[in-house]
């Protein structure tokens, strides 16, 4: 017994059947995850390290270098790029897609260990963290409240940080903005000099006096007891009562020559949230996290911290989940309108609503049976997943439609509802498990990309294949049972005006196209000219530039951010002021929900706007239009200083910054030996990038040196005053930056936090040259100035240093508008090879340029392969070589809607449009099964080939034009999606949609016409 007509004769056995998969995919539903993206293996690792006083070069030679050459050997490194600035260094691992995270990280700590020994002594301990170091936040917040500004950062950093720390995905939380509290110890330099004592003495003494420390024990008849020196600070004014020795054995109080107070140290960053000064917490995920599980994580930490300090004001300014939940609903929501509109169409087509009910439990039941295996596969909601479930529709439905159809004509010739169910199923058993066969392995080469798209989209096609599968086994089993239920009373034929009108409409399209099919086929050489000559036109669209190319389609996730840089050496309250004049004129924007600044940190002529949007629902104006208008308002108003505006793009995650701070479209790499013939092929390349139509905020990572005083030594007079550079160094350093001399614990007066004791001399910070010279300096018992032991000279400093894959790089970077960003590469680099840039400076393309080459091969690669495997497996369903290739015709014929169709619809080649290709490939072909199958099934039963096709194509017509109808109405809601996440959906909608009507026109003429041409001629008689 067949399974058909098992199902038939069994209708609660089979139902029961197929509920145990809808039991268990509902089961599955609630347990699946959700995230704006699949999983990506993200194999980025950041090092950082400090080494205090240190120059650029000194970090390079002394760390970088030595670091790079151990950790340049690791295995499956794609990338290694360093960047030296003073006092730090940090290293950038980027693995291929093969790599295993946790692997790569022991490896890289193993290397790391190897190496310290040979690092300088005073270089901190390298810290590694599994994030890229130039990554986005994926939660920004402010924390507001009515106390001093160093009292809230002291409570965020010792405590809300470190609740945030804990919730699951965090890697990181950097706390921005407030002040920090410390000891100041400020030395008059003339006292120090009249006492013949030193910074490093003082700061010693103060230190050496701050102890805690247990002495052993003691013990009597009846007890044990532990014995300790407790000489540690309770306050500042404890350390005002320490004592000091000079040279000449007096003792002297520290007071005499030391104002001790309690201060808020030198401001280095504000933060503000909507103009008010705020703290601002950023929250950074780990690489492999989930995002939406991170965010709810931070979440619930941040309602339980507002619960125990209601004091506290926590603004959300910005949250990534917030997106992926719109977008993920929007995907949810074009779902249900596709299978809404399919049903509508279906409706019309199979003559009333027994036909409509046994397709729409069908879909369902495929869909959500899928759940089960997805949840076993560890698949995530996501919008990959869910657009494979979007575009899978016309699939579903297709199966459906080819089994009702067939059984609805069998009822026609008066067979019983029973016997026309089976019967119908099974003739059109064979070209239904060809149909499904080759969505399977159309779909499975996307499995085998290993590369970043590839990771996007296999659970794109692992799912569209799960779905298809199933939906193969429910046309078997349900369809066929519910027809044989539900078209009982339906033998005699309905009535109605809609339907009598329905009947003419069809016969007339019946006897319209035997007509043109018959003038086809005796004109076949001029539709065949006339198709080639438009597949040839519309494929020329590309090399032409009509069409573009570019990596992803933007997305409007309603929140940009704003880079700010002063000139190198301006202070910090000149950066504050800039930033709090484009902070002003954000907020007039009537879009904008919140506006987060944060200036200074890292460096004093830096700052960061973050900005929140109300959704892109509620407002009139896009994205691109709010901050092209920012861009005219910082030409306009902040000619002095360097702004970038940037929109945040979850579309290409996964892509580092390649050591950037921003992700931008163009972004090329310059390598060479030599820093001069860099900076140099940085401008030549920055004056060629100016010149290119659509490039826009052209910038290189090439900063003009920090102004700097800079000490020589004379090595004559150090050895005339016995002393060393050592002694030089220490007086030098300790004068400007100050020593920390231990810590006030567990001060009251900073939430409970250790507070840094600094010794420095009074007003160093206002040094002017002369004023340096007159810092004393040990030598040999007695004291001398710092002007007799060396000169003091104004100059330049480097800013940073950086080095990819062991060679020192600049980073020239590029974003564009209103030009796809292929165009952009080939002009560039047509212009490149005939300016050409100094000897010994190469270059490479990075960011979305090197993802772009990669993805497209990729996907190529995947096309031809499933192609390959396409005509393989109807080799051996049809037994013949050559009819395989008549019906893949249908792709190329496809391709001829699909390119008109992004072209009027102004969309580009990008990564999801070419897989829309790769899907197209599996839908269009349906319509050549259909046909040529019912054709062979005719010239067996004797016909002719010339009156088996025309035969054929009357019989397929109707059920081709109502999948094609119903494939292409399912897409329609995707297609003209105008919500959050849409846009990546949109240009794979359109290839699918164009590709199928093209094809359904072409391959119900062409087909036709090259097979009656290989009937004719075969092909073992061409080389007779």
């Amino acid at each position: 017994m067949n399974i058909t007509r098992f199902s038939i004769q069994r209708p609660v056995g089979i139902t029961m059947i197929v509920m145990l998969f809808v039991v268990l995919g509902l089961y599955s539903f609630f347990r699946i995850g959700v995230e704006l993206l699949p999983a990506l293996n993200s194999p980025y690792f950041s090092i950082a390290v400090e080494y205090p006083g240190a120059s650029v070069e000194e970090v390079e030679e002394m760390v970088v270098k030595p670091l790079e050459q151990e950790l340049v050997s690791l295995s499956h490194l794609k990338r290694i790029l360093a960047i030296a600035k003073p006092e730090r260094a940090t290293i950038i691992l980027e693995f291929d897609y093969m790599a295993n995270g946790d692997i790569a990280s022991i490896d890289a700590s193993k290397a790391i260990n190897r190496v310290r020994k040979k690092l300088p002594a005073e270089v901190e301990e390298p810290v590694i963290s599994r994030r890229d170091a130039n990554a986005v936040p994926v939660m920004e917040i402010a924390v507001k409240a009515k106390y001093p500004l160093s009292d809230i950062y002291g409570k965020a950093d010792q405590i809300f940080k470190e609740r945030l720390q804990r919730a699951g995905g965090v890697s990181d939380v950097a706390v921005g903005g407030g002040r920090d509290r410390e000891i100041a110890v400020l030395v008059d330099c003339d006292k120090l000099a009249l006492y013949n004592l030193s910074l490093n003495q003082i700061a010693e003494r103060i230190k050496g006096d701050n102890l805690l420390l247990p002495a052993g024990s003691v013990y009597s008849a009846t007890q044990e007891s532990d014995v300790r020196l407790a000489a540690r600070y309770q306050s500042a004014e404890e350390i005002k009562r320490v004592y000091l020795a000079n040279s000449g054995g007096g003792a002297i109080p520290l007071t005499e020559i030391a104002e001790i107070t309690g201060q808020d140290s030198r401001a280095t960053r504000y933060g503000r949230v909507n103009g008010d000064d705020a703290i601002t917490l950023q929250v950074y995920k780990n690489s492999d996290a989930n995002i939406v599980n991170t965010v709810k994580a931070v979440q619930r930490e941040l309602a339980a911290l507002q619960d125990e300090y209601p004091e506290y004001q926590f603004i959300v300014v910005t949250n990534d989940a917030n997106y992926i939940d719109n977008a993920l609903h929007n995907t949810l929501l074009a779902l249900f309108e596709g299978i809404m509109t399919t049903g509508l169409v279906l409706f019309l087509f199979l003559r009333g609503w027994r036909s409509m009910v046994a397709v729409m439990i069908a879909i369902p039941t495929s869909l959500i049976s899928t759940f089960l295996i997805m949840y076993a596969a560890g698949f995530t909601f996501n919008m990959m997943s869910l657009m494979g479930m979007a575009l899978c529709i016309g699939i579903l439905v297709d199966d459906a439609i080819v089994v009702l159809e067939n059984i609805h004509r069998h009822l026609q010739l008066g067979k019983p509802p029973a016997v026309a169910a089976e019967e119908g199923r099974n003739e059109i058993g064979t070209a239904a498990i060809a149909i499904t066969l080759c969505d399977v392995v159309v779909f499975l080469p996307i499995a085998f990309m290993t590369d970043m798209t590839g990771q996007y989209f296999r659970q794109f096609g692992l799912t569209i294949v799960f779905a298809t599968l199933f939906s193969l086994f429910i046309s078997f089993t349900l369809t066929p049972m519910l027809a044989a239920r539900l078209f009982s009373s339906e033998a005699a034929p309905v009535s109605g005006r809609i339907w009598t009108f329905m009947d003419r409409l069809e016969t007339a399209a019946v006897d319209k196209y035997e007509k043109l099919l018959r003038r086809s086929l005796a004109h076949g050489r001029r539709v065949i000219a006339g198709v080639l000559i438009l597949l040839v036109g519309t494929v020329a669209l590309i090399p032409l530039g009509v069409i573009g190319a570019e990596y992803m389609p933007r997305t409007d996730e309603s929140n940009f951010r704003v880079s700010v840089e002063l000139p190198v050496g301006q202070n910090l309250e000149m950066t504050d002021a800039v930033i709090s004049q484009l902070e002003q004129y954000i907020l007039t924007i009537p879009e904008v929900t919140y506006c987060l600044s944060n200036v200074g940190g890292s460096s004093s002529n830096w700052g960061r706007l973050t900005v929140q949007l109300v959704g892109k629902r509620e407002r009139d104006r896009s994205i691109w239009e709010i901050t092209e208008d920012v861009r005219n308002f910082a030409r306009r108003q902040l000619a002095h200083a360097s702004v970038r505006v940037y929109e945040t793009e979850s579309s290409v995650a996964g892509i580092s910054t390649g050591g950037a701070e921003i992700h931008s479209p163009v972004l090329i790499y310059l390598l060479g030996s030599d820093m001069a013939d860099l900076v140099r092929a940085s401008y030549q390349l920055q004056a060629i990038l100016a010149n290119i139509e659509g490039t826009k905020e052209i910038r290189s990572n090439y900063r003009v040196g920090v102004p700097e005083f800079k000490l020589t030594v004379d090595r004559e007079k150090l050895k005339f005053f016995t002393t060393s550079v050592q002694d030089v160094k220490e007086a030098f350093a300790g004068a400007i930056n100050g020593k920390k001399a231990g810590v006030l614990p567990n001060d009251s007066n900073n939430n409970g936090r250790d507070t840094d004791i600094v010794v420095r001399l009074k007003g160093s910070e206002y040094f002017k040259p002369s004023d340096l010279t007159t810092i004393p300096v040990k030598a040999d018992g007695k004291m001398v100035f710092l002007g007799d032991v060396a000169r003091i000279e104004e100059g330049v400093g480097p800013v940073g240093i950086t080095r990819l894959n062991k060679q020192r790089s600049l980073i020239v970077q590029a974003n564009i508008t209103d030009r796809p960003l292929n165009e952009v590469l080939q002009e560039l680099d047509s212009l490149l090879k005939e300016d050409a840039l100094p000897e010994g400076v190469t270059y490479r393309f990075g960011g979305q340029a090197a993802e772009m080459d990669s993805s497209y091969g990729e996907i190529i690669q995947a096309l031809v392969l499933s192609l390959l495997l396409v005509y393989m497996l109807l080799a051996v369903l049809y037994e013949s070589a050559f009819t395989p290739v008549i019906r893949m015709l249908s792709l190329p014929l496809g391709l001829i809607g699909s390119l008109l169709f992004l072209l009027f619809t102004n969309n580009t080649i990008n990564v999801y449009s070419l897989v829309g290709f790769l899907v197209m490939d599996g839908l269009v072909a349906k319509n050549g099964t259909l046909l040529l199958d019912y054709t062979l099934t005719l010239m067996g039963r004797g016909m002719s080939a010339y009156e088996a096709l025309v035969e054929a194509g009357k019989t397929r017509l109707r059920p081709i034009c109502m999948t094609t109808l119903t494939m292409v109405v399912g897409m329609l809601p995707t297609a003209l999606a105008l919500s959050e996440g849409a846009e990546t959906r949109v240009s794979m909608a359109w290839v699918l949609i164009g590709g199928l009507l093209s094809s359904t026109v072409f391959t119900l003429f062409v087909i036709p016409i090259v097979f009656l041409f290989f009937d004719r001629h075969p092909v073992r008689t061409w080389f007779n």
